[in-house]
């Protein structure tokens, strides 16, 4: 029996950033190769938290990724125009689930979507840790309500 997907649009996120092809990002089959989108969803996540976080990368707590997944829905193909778009759908209290759709620009519908789940560890211990509330409060806006659970 076939998955019903629900496809995703534009109006369910909240930032977007511009996003370049190379050509050495065509696979054998003549489009993007799947790492050139995660590439993407990961620069998405990490600009947000660079944002929020004044000396990230270099702090004593820090997101580690412990999840991702992506859902292809067309084809891009090099050279194209493309925009990421961001989403917090699920913010806990160590724990962010970031939404990316990956639009080519100006198109409502995503050509691929997926999120990534990071869990706020202490950089020394590897153990989980409260997000600080500095990156809460500015995630706290780009939360999109009933996508994959709420605000906790």
């Amino acid at each position: 029996m076939p998955r019903i997907v629900q496809i995703e649009t534009r109006g369910r996120y909240r930032i977007f950033s511009d996003a370049t092809t190379r050509w050495n990002d065509n696979d054998l089959h003549g489009h993007l190769n799947n790492a050139v989108y995660n590439a993407w969803m990961d620069t998405a996540v990490t600009d947000r938290f660079r944002e929020f976080l004044p000396g990230y990368p270099n702090t004593p707590i820090m997101p580690v990724a412990a999840e991702t997944q992506f859902t292809f829905h067309r084809p891009i193909t090099h050279p194209a125009e493309v925009e990421t778009g961001f989403r917090v759908n699920r913010l806990g209290n160590s724990s962010v689930i970031s939404g990316v759709g990956i639009f080519l620009r100006g198109e409502s519908e995503a050509a691929a979507w997926g999120h990534i789940v990071h869990v706020w560890v202490e950089r020394k211990t590897n153990k989980p840790v409260p997000m600080p509330d500095i990156v809460r409060c500015g995630l706290l806006p780009l939360v999109v309500e009933g996508i994959s659970g709420s605000v906790s």
